[in-house]
């Protein structure tokens, strides 16, 4: 078996890759030109832009390179005579297109492990480069509550807060309100620095103690208030798997609307898996010879078949985030529809 898995694997992968940086390198190449007056001057911040452009590619390229290569491959298989050849060898059907669908599953595996990370935040560098001239992701003007706190932020750039201001609620009645002219973030909370805090009563009572003032170099707060959490909440945009996970834990304390948040959770962890299934519901469909069939209309009729799949698939998902229909609906139930009928064409040629 080890033959049989390093020839199919050599044929499939050879063209995945192939596909892939080709699509990758036109993407890349259509954005350039789009941009190319906006970019700035420095090399760098260029390469550093086309880097982060690729990422946020991967996206859309990476489904459609696993299924276009799967069609490449056993079309030329087919033409060559291998395939019939390797069935006239014993392998069964489900034999030959297991190799190509571990292998799409497992890049499919990576690329949710990326969204783990700071690539899922390609988009963000790449518009911060292209309308900041920098590479930092700055956020300002963040407006959050915390707990039964609100939180407002001029500026918020990797861990500094400018002009922070918190106002602290107790029994639904300001308690106390804190400013400072930048915050720290420490472990798990933050180090507020050159500031003061104004505790207000709560009730007035003529004759009593009113408000009281007092200034201070250091005072810490917002315990559990992390800053990527804050600046994909305020971007609204891009979240990494672990951020939005961050993010959906602290919006269901805080009794708020998660919606979003499962979407964008569906999205990085879902989406892709589409083509590894659709890879085997089409292999099905392919002739062991080619004496009898036209090889270019199949391959035409495969890859129309994909764009429109793709397309729809794409259509749920701005619907889901539009919210026309459900995340579950729009992301989870077709690509489990998907599965479920290659699973039932895997069981059935056996």
């Amino acid at each position: 078996m080890g033959v049989f898995f390093y020839f199919i694997s050599t044929i499939y992968l050879k063209n995945f890759f192939i596909l892939f940086f080709a699509l990758l390198g036109f993407y890349c190449g259509v954005d350039m030109l789009l941009n190319f007056k906006d970019l700035p001057d420095s090399a760098n911040l260029i390469l550093l832009y086309v880097l982060f452009v690729g990422f946020s590619a991967v996206t859309y390229i990476l489904p459609i390179s696993l299924i276009f290569s799967l069609v490449l491959s056993f079309l030329t298989m087919i033409r060559n005579n291998e395939l019939v050849s390797l069935y006239a060898l014993g392998l069964s059907k489900n034999r030959v297109v297991i190799y190509p669908f571990l292998w799409a599953l497992f890049f499919c595996f990576i690329y949710v492990g990326f969204n783990f990370t700071s690539f899922a935040y390609a988009n963000e560098f790449k518009r911060s480069i292209l309308n900041n001239g920098t590479l930092n992701k700055k956020s300002g003007d963040i407006f959050l509550k915390f707990n039964e706190e609100f939180v407002y932020v001029k500026s918020l750039d990797d861990g500094l807060a400018r002009e922070i201001k918190i106002f602290a609620l107790k029994d639904e009645n300001l308690s106390h309100f804190i400013q400072a002219n930048r915050a720290l973030f420490n472990e798990d909370s933050w180090l507020l620095r050159d500031g003061n805090i104004t505790h207000i009563p709560q009730k007035f009572v003529l004759g009593e103690n009113g408000y009281k003032s007092e200034n201070f170099t250091s005072l810490e707060a917002l315990e559990g208030f992390k800053p990527k959490v804050a600046q994909s909440v305020a971007s609204g945009r891009e979240y990494s798997i672990y951020d939005a996970y961050q993010s959906l834990v602290l919006f269901n304390s805080q009794e708020l609307n998660t919606r979003n948040l499962k979407i964008t959770l569906y999205k990085l962890i879902f989406a892709p898996f589409f083509a590894p299934f659709l890879m085997l519901i089409m292999y099905y469909y392919f002739p062991a010879i080619a004496r009898f069939f036209n090889l270019a209309f199949i391959a035409f009729i495969a890859f129309i078949v994909t764009l429109v799949v793709w397309g729809g698939l794409f259509v749920l998902l701005r619907l889901s985030e539009n919210g026309v229909i459900s995340g579950e609906f729009g992301i989870i139930l077709p690509n489990l529809l998907l599965a479920f009928a290659a699973l039932v064409m895997l069981f059935k040629k056996r």
